[in-house]
């Protein structure tokens, strides 16, 4: 009998015990977790290797804030959320408060990194979230989906600040390919979010609903509704996925502590550079490597890297279009002005004989081809735009007998319209010979005349001369506040041209120096 009891009173304290640490164990804050351990793994965190080791080595494991979340009573967290300006409502219980808790008295030193990335990030999220009419408060996502990591990458291939799907991003015209993945690109990344939030609360007009469906997709959400009979988010709880059930009071406690950490003795990180870095955005018209631009101008390829997380490699296809480089404001008007020079700078090193071949072929052209799809058992307008990367708007406008009815009947023929990339046949030397008419072959068969006449000419003075032409040579003595590129513009020559001339690299050309002669040709 008394074993019997002494089992009863074991089994009820390790039940007791474990219960908080199930909160704790969520799939949101493991992922939570991984995702800020890469983060640490970035050039520029490095870079602020002392200032993270003195704060977070003997931390880690062992933070205790000032002021402990777990000492306070629910009143204070009710009354502070209510005072905190939300399109979105903050509902305040048992669940809410476990999150609050593992974010200040767990991980709060790990808050104070959020607190110091947030001074870069935030003003981004706040302007394009604004423009597309979705609530500011929704930039408090980002830390859970990747505490604040634009290199994140989820177990399931969610990329990114915003944890975008390869078929969610194309919806929204997120470009992934093996150069490119638009969904680490803060600005775009943030862009293709506020698109789909809007979408999300256009059809349960509902904000927490949407932020639910962020997570898991409107199909999850839809059946938590049939099977539970209700239509909120507390109302379909225990019907929803396990790590949705945790993904809005995380989300809830993330807003509370983004705007009371001061309140609990966390306060954020003094990040260095490129948190306080200025910079600006350029679109290329060249290829480039990222290894060219290191050599002319000096940037590190880690801090360019850092500063443009969409390239997976260090090449960027800039004749193709639409491919951007982020540097440091100070580094732009040497960029611009050498472009050419840091485009054929040891060309054949970086692109070979083949540099031709890492292009768009000009005669390649994209036109439309309509594929249609079979309604089956289950499809819904959202899962059939999904399956084929195109926007809910576009499927109805291309099938306008269907779009009236907010439901798709089994059998119905939809016309989806995808892209088709084709070569358009090169013109032959021949045709174009044919195409001349005699007059234009007699204007070209004496100017071809001339130029030979002209050739023979300056060969027999050459000859009579004995010697060879003449070439002028101007010497220039570099003054205060003059560069390589400006000397360059002075004169309309390029700077490689003049490095030549000087039997200089661009390192050296970089760090001419007052009162040095150039020549130039």
């Amino acid at each position: 009998m008394r074993y019997r009891f002494f089992v009863f009173i074991v089994s009820i304290f390790v039940f007791v015990a474990a219960k908080p640490q199930s909160v704790y164990d969520d799939d949101v804050f493991r992922a939570f977790e991984r995702n800020y351990d890469s983060l640490l793994q970035g050039h520029y965190m490095k870079m602020n290797a002392k200032l993270l080791d003195k704060n977070l080595r003997y931390r880690i494991d062992s933070f205790t804030p000032s002021h402990k979340a777990a000492d306070l009573h629910d009143t204070v967290f009710i009354n502070r959320l209510r005072s905190i300006p939300s399109v979105v409502p903050l509902t305040y219980n048992e669940k809410v408060r476990a999150n609050i808790i593992y974010y200040i008295d767990r991980i709060g030193d790990r808050v104070g990194v959020m607190l110091g990335l947030s001074k870069y990030y935030f003003p981004i999220f706040d302007e394009i979230l604004d423009k597309y009419g979705v609530p500011c408060e929704l930039k408090y996502l980002v830390v859970i989906e990747s505490a604040l990591n634009p290199n994140a990458v989820s177990r399931a291939g969610a990329t990114g600040l915003w944890q975008f799907m390869y078929a969610t991003g194309r919806m929204y015209d997120l470009r992934v390919n093996s150069i490119v993945d638009d969904r680490r690109d803060p600005i775009k990344a943030t862009e293709a979010a506020a698109k789909y939030l809007r979408d999300l609360h256009k059809i349960y007009n509902d904000w927490t609903l949407a932020i639910a469906a962020y997570n898991c997709g409107p199909g999850n959400i839809n059946k938590a509704m049939r099977r539970s009979g209700k239509d909120t988010f507390w109302e379909i709880y225990d019907f929803l996925p396990r790590e949705t059930r945790g993904y809005v009071p995380a989300y809830i406690a993330a807003a509370y502590v983004m705007n009371f950490y001061k309140e609990h003795g966390i306060s954020p990180e003094k990040l260095t550079k490129p948190l306080t870095l200025i910079s600006d955005t350029i679109m290329l018209s060249k290829d480039l490597y990222l290894g060219q631009i290191e050599s002319v101008l000096n940037i590190p390829i880690e801090q360019m890297k850092e500063l443009n997380p969409q390239y997976k490699t260090s090449f960027i296809p800039g004749s193709q279009g639409k491919y951007s480089l982020k540097l440091p404001f100070r580094y732009i008007n040497d960029f611009i002005a050498l472009e050419d020079s840091i485009s054929n700078y040891e060309k054949e090193k970086y692109f070979g004989n083949k540099s031709e071949e890492r292009t768009i072929d000009s005669d390649v052209e994209y036109r439309d081809r309509v594929i249609y799809h079979k309604v089956r058992r289950g499809d819904s307008w959202y899962s059939v735009a999904k399956r084929y990367g195109v926007t809910i708007s576009q499927l109805k406008s291309w099938n306008p007998n269907s779009r009236r009815s907010q439901k798709l009947r089994i059998g119905d023929v939809l016309a989806v319209k995808q892209k088709e990339a084709y070569k358009k046949p090169a013109p032959s030397t021949q045709d174009s010979i044919a195409t001349e008419t005699p007059k234009e072959k007699a204007l070209v068969a004496a100017d071809n005349q001339a130029i030979d006449n002209r050739q023979t000419a300056d060969e027999l003075k050459k000859k009579a001369d004995g010697s060879k032409p003449k070439q002028n040579v101007v010497k220039h003595k570099v003054k205060q506040g003059e560069t390589v590129a400006k000397i360059a513009k002075r004169y309309g020559v390029s700077v490689d041209h003049i490095c030549k001339m000087n039997n200089m690299t661009f390192k050296q050309a970089s760090k001419i120096r007052i009162g040095q002669v150039l020549r130039i040709k």
